[in-house]
């Protein structure tokens, strides 16, 4: 089919009969690229070929071959590398640019979504190939002749969900080129296909950088999310609702701890609208009875909230989610033990009888499960410090740990360190929010497949 496809001439793609053969052979490409990698790779040499249908006359057959590089795109690391390297990037975008070819416009987005996934795969090229101005044309309100339909703002939002978890700069120009005021007017929907995408591209907005810390330059932006105007504080406490079983809401609501769990590691001010939006009480309920996948997030949620200040870690504790936290350091996921692990820490520092309170829900047992079977080290050496700072040997004969002033920590962490700082004006101990989710765009592994 490769051969084929190669040894045709170009202007056959002009004919009617030449049209129709071109079209079967890219739909049979599409299929082989669909399949496993070593299928996938034996449409590689089709990608020049490819790229001629993307800057040609017939939409029909420049629609065909997106599906082709898009289809390529989503097998792997390594294809999406030689398909940028090869200049898809650019075609793909003006292609996009095109908004009356509604399913051409919408086929080029998918393609350049998947283009685009990918840890290693960077924004530059997109930027580079006039990504920004396109965007800010097809989103702005009111609608015009060059405004998206929402299938292609879709597909547009998956984009921007990979894009804006890349570099910093790219992520901050987007944002100067109003991102945030662009996709607001769409965060009204019920459409959930549309809102998933949106609070991925919510949550990298207000997230940490690699180093886990949050920029001031990024603050302004997060407080328009959350300003009076904004729909977004309303729409989180919607999407964290009881639903009835089976809902497809209980994937927003998992979504939306993700994108709280960002805020609430920001700064205190931030923290305080999450709690006037009445978000603290949704996010107990879904801890308690929410699906595994819900209560993952909402347990990151509900760590930076009570890492905030000791009046936050009182609410949180309110919530009775010490014992679910404390359940949560027996499963098999790293990340959510060494969460489990800074909130339990942070209990036993800075509760009012913390130390009992974890001992009476069972907590020295859960600690030395970690401990002893964990198969992580430095979990592991986590966990053994807790037990033996706060349940050693002169445990009971001494004022518990955390009654004695200003808490010390120690070296051990999960990636995410516990911040502290001390008030100074209040004499207490308080604990600095610490990084959100688990880095900017690290949630971020689905596709934009087409519906």
């Amino acid at each position: 089919m490769v051969a084929l496809l190669n040894s045709a001439s170009p202007l056959a793609s002009a004919t009617r009969t030449g049209g129709e053969v071109y079209r079967e052979i890219l739909w049979c490409l599409t299929n082989i690229a669909s399949g496993q990698y070593e299928h996938t790779k034996l449409v590689l040499p089709a990608v020049p070929r490819l790229l001629q249908f993307l800057e040609g006359s017939n939409h029909s057959l420049a629609e065909h071959a997106a599906w082709v590089l898009g289809n390529i795109a989503a097998d792997c690391e390594e294809f999406r590398q030689q398909l940028i390297a090869n200049g898809a990037v650019v075609p793909l975008v003006k292609l996009l640019n095109n908004p009356s070819e509604k399913e051409l416009a919408k086929t080029s987005a998918w393609a350049l979504s998947n283009l685009a996934r990918g840890f290693e795969t960077p924004a530059k090229p997109f930027v580079d190939a006039g990504i920004i101005p396109v965007l800010v044309n097809g989103l702005s309100q009111p609608s015009s002749p060059a405004t998206f339909t929402e299938d292609i703002v879709v597909e547009v939002a998956w984009l921007l969900s990979f894009l804006t978890a890349r570099e910093e700069q790219y992520l901050k120009l987007m944002l100067e080129n109003g991102l945030v005021d662009l996709l607001l007017p769409y965060f009204s929907t019920n459409n959930e296909l549309l809102l998933t995408p949106i609070l991925r591209v919510f949550g990298n907005i207000c997230c940490g950088s690699p180093d886990h810390h949050t920029d001031e330059w990024q603050m302004p932006y997060v407080r328009r999310l959350l300003s009076s105007e904004s729909v977004v504080l309303p729409k989180l406490n919607e999407f964290l609702q009881p639903v009835a079983a089976g809902s497809q809401q209980k994937s927003l609501a998992a979504e939306a701890a993700w994108v709280i769990s960002n805020l609430a590691a920001t700064d205190a001010t931030v923290v305080e609208l999450l709690m006037q939006a009445q978000l603290l009480p949704m996010l107990g309920h879904q801890f308690q009875d929410g699906s595994y996948e819900v209560r993952r997030e909402v347990a990151f949620a509900l760590t930076n909230i009570a890492l905030t200040s000791a009046a936050h870690m009182e609410k949180v504790l309110a919530l009775d989610v010490l014992k679910g936290f404390l359940h949560l350091l027996t499963v098999a996921d790293v990340a959510i033990v060494g969460n489990s692990l800074r909130f339990i820490e942070n209990v036993l520092r800075v509760a009012p009888r913390g130390v009992s309170l974890v001992e009476m829900n069972e907590g020295i047992d859960a600690l030395e499960t970690v401990q002893f079977e964990c198969g992580e080290e430095h979990l592991s050496k986590w966990a053994a410090a807790l037990v033996n700072e706060f349940y050693g040997e002169n445990y009971g004969v001494n004022s518990p740990p955390n009654a004695a002033g200003v808490p010390t920590g120690f070296g051990f962490s999960s990636g995410e360190p516990m911040q502290m700082s001390f008030d100074a004006n209040h004499g207490s101990p308080q604990v600095a929010p610490g990084p959100g989710g688990r880095g900017r765009g690290a949630h971020m592994t689905t596709p934009a497949w087409k519906k």
